[in-house]
């Protein structure tokens, strides 16, 4: 920005401090003028706007936002809200899921759409984007199930058993849980 008044005035007033210490003071006022008009700008565009901006788009689509929503994810919610009707197909929803930047894969067998989440990389506000996309987009007669896989856990014990004479037995367990949530 920096609007530096002085290159646009003639060279009678190069030595005149009055006039140099004019421009410089509406130099700053217009640099101020300038960024709130490009705030200003931005804010008519929903990824780009600041938290002023996205509260009044969340205003007219009747979003009230949680307390621990980052601008964000609250910019994601009003973007669910706006989208353009589109024909609902798995190619859409997979694309919708990476614009959105929810880390999920979606699959479909017969009516049954199974969305599948590891649950270091997902956190609660995007399940409920999907949770919210999949009532909005599914057609009725489509039930969906969400599987969160949790982290794989491995537990090891050693046990010592016998009367007189120890024996020693161990026990490995695996198990790759997953979470289901409708």
């Amino acid at each position: 920005m920096a609007n530096n008044l002085m290159d646009y005035l003639p060279d009678y007033y190069n030595d005149v401090y009055e006039m140099q210490a004019i421009m410089h003071a509406q130099g700053n006022v217009l640099d101020r003028a300038e960024s709130e008009q490009l705030r200003l700008l931005l804010n008519q565009f929903v990824t780009q706007t600041d938290a002023k901006g996205i509260s009044v788009f969340e205003d007219q689509v009747g979003i009230k936002p949680a307390q621990n929503d980052d601008l964000e994810t609250r910019q994601n919610k009003v973007l669910m809200r706006l989208l353009p009707p589109r024909p609902i197909t798995i190619s859409y929803l997979r694309d919708l899921f990476a614009t959105l930047k929810i880390p999920a894969t979606i699959t479909v067998i017969q009516r049954n759409a199974i969305v599948e989440a590891k649950s270091a990389e997902i956190d609660s506000s995007q399940i409920e984007n999907i949770k919210y996309l999949l009532n909005i987009y599914l057609p009725a007669n489509m039930i969906y199930e969400i599987r969160v896989a949790l982290n794989r856990a491995e537990i090891s014990s050693d046990i010592k058993i016998g009367i007189g004479t120890w024996y020693q037995a161990k026990a490995t367990t695996q198990a790759n849980v997953s979470q289901f949530i409708n």
